[in-house]
């Protein structure tokens, strides 16, 4: 089923606290009835697909029971499929979370799954959990820090990422869901892995290098890395960035620009040039290499963006991916008009699982109330 089509819009404010364990219990209860229908029909690798996919997901946390438009539905769910996949036996696993468990990911997946799906299949999910944070921080600047990933995977070595952001400007998150059908079509340059974005609004200003559209941007970054000029380069850039490297991106618009948004247009003030010494020395072949360079970060990828993009010619990407999923307010046409027949489509999905399940008929009876009540199933 695909429910990508079309857009709207998804405002995801940042919630604090905690699902009460009343609700969670029932989470993981209803979860439990809905992941093993879905794997008993269709088998765990379509489970894992409909996950990858931001408005199933979504979907999915309000059939549950929780706030479709706050943020945290995103850990909670992650917390829930975690338990659910621990009690079960049903295939699939779960890596990560936020604080802790997301800087345990390459350590817990060594050391607890080796011994499920092998050491091979173990060391590629690692290797795909630490180029997905790589990619939504360094190749994708648009202004949300990382503070939630999570991977989930199957024995026959499937996988998803589901990452969060967060606009400490804002105070609004946003949502990567990366699948690996899409990432390792192109593993040297890692070009458009998203199988979703959802959060509030499009960025004005994103260097985005996960575009097609980058990829000759890409291709002169490893040249320039490679080579030892690099900071007359950079050096050449500063002197003539004295006003605004506007000129050279004339494509963006910027009458309603924050001194936020074009902070991100200016060539970095400083850089590591240790790291560059490093990069030199390795001579990366592949933008993966390239990103794990030890002490890499965003300011030295976006200097060697820009040279590339404005002493090479090889422009890189400055729109924002994101992919609105919800239409909050689209019941006005606003910003887009809402896609009634996708919605109520995903919603008979979940109808048609829950009068399926096992579930008691008054917790059935709740589900389908909840579900009735989302405000993008619009009559």
């Amino acid at each position: 089923m695909e429910i990508m089509k079309k857009e709207g819009v998804a405002y995801l404010p940042l919630h604090s606290g905690k699902a009460p364990p009343w609700l969670f219990n029932r989470m993981v209860r209803l979860g439990k009835n809905i992941f093993r229908l879905i794997i008993d029909d269709f088998g765990s690798s379509e489970l894992i697909y409909r996950l990858s996919d931001p408005f199933w997901f979504q979907a999915l946390g309000c059939a549950l029971g929780f706030d479709y438009h706050s943020s945290g539905v995103t850990t909670v769910l992650t917390g829930v499929m975690e338990k659910v996949f621990s009690e079960e036996d049903l295939g699939i696993f779960v890596a990560g979370g936020k604080g802790r468990k997301f800087r345990n990911v390459s350590s817990v997946l060594k050391n607890k799954y080796t011994d499920l799906i092998g050491n091979l299949k173990t060391e590629k999910i690692a290797e795909a959990s630490k180029l997905s944070i790589y990619t939504d921080t360094m190749l994708l600047q648009d202004k949300y820090i990382l503070y939630h990933h999570a991977i989930v995977f199957s024995e026959d070595g499937k996988w998803i990422v589901i990452q969060q952001g967060m606009n400490t400007y804002n105070k609004y998150a946003r949502r990567y869901h990366i699948i690996d059908e899409k990432f390792e079509k192109d593993t040297k340059y890692i070009s458009e892995p998203h199988k979703g974005i959802i959060g509030n609004s499009r960025e004005n200003t994103v260097l985005d290098l996960t575009s097609r559209k980058s990829i000759g941007n890409k291709k002169t970054m490893l040249d320039i890395v490679k080579e030892k000029n690099i900071r007359r380069d950079y050096e050449k850039l500063l002197e003539h960035n004295k006003n605004t490297l506007y000129r050279w991106i004339p494509k963006l618009e910027y009458s309603d620009k924050k001194i936020d948004d074009i902070k991100l247009l200016y060539m970095p003030r400083k850089i590591d040039w240790r790291i560059v010494r490093k990069i030199y020395e390795e001579q990366p072949q592949t933008i993966p290499e390239l990103l794990k360079t030890p002490g890499m970060n965003t300011k030295t990828i976006r200097a060697i963006s820009l040279i590339a993009d404005l002493i090479y010619g090889e422009e890189a990407s400055w729109r924002d991916p994101i992919k609105y999923t919800f239409a909050v307010g689209g019941k006005d046409g606003v910003p887009f008009p809402v896609d009634r027949k996708t919605y109520d489509k995903t919603i008979k999905y979940f109808q048609d699982l829950i009068d399926g399940s096992e579930l008691e008929g008054k917790e059935k009876k709740m589900m389908i109330r909840r579900l009735s009540k989302l405000p993008f199933n619009i009559r």
